[in-house]
């Protein structure tokens, strides 16, 4: 169960602070990626867990491309 609310939440959350931070959605993804496929071992786990991990992505892009547009950088 743990592992469900890390793979949704995470990636999510991961995705707006380093958007904030490297004022890019594109160093976003790839900062947001290796935390998922390092730290949560996203990749090890069931199929279920990794598309819910994408799907948080991608719902996290969206919101920091809009974040970024509204208010660029910290």
């Amino acid at each position: 169960m743990l592992e469900l609310l890390l793979a949704f939440v995470i990636p999510f959350l991961a995705m707006i602070i380093v958007t904030r931070v490297t004022f890019s959605v594109f160093g976003g993804v790839i900062v947001t990626c290796m935390i998922a496929i390092f730290v949560l071992n996203v990749h090890m786990q069931s199929w279920f867990h990794v598309v819910l991990a994408v799907v948080s992505l991608v719902l996290g892009v969206f919101v920091a491309r809009k974040q970024l547009r509204r208010k660029p950088g910290m």
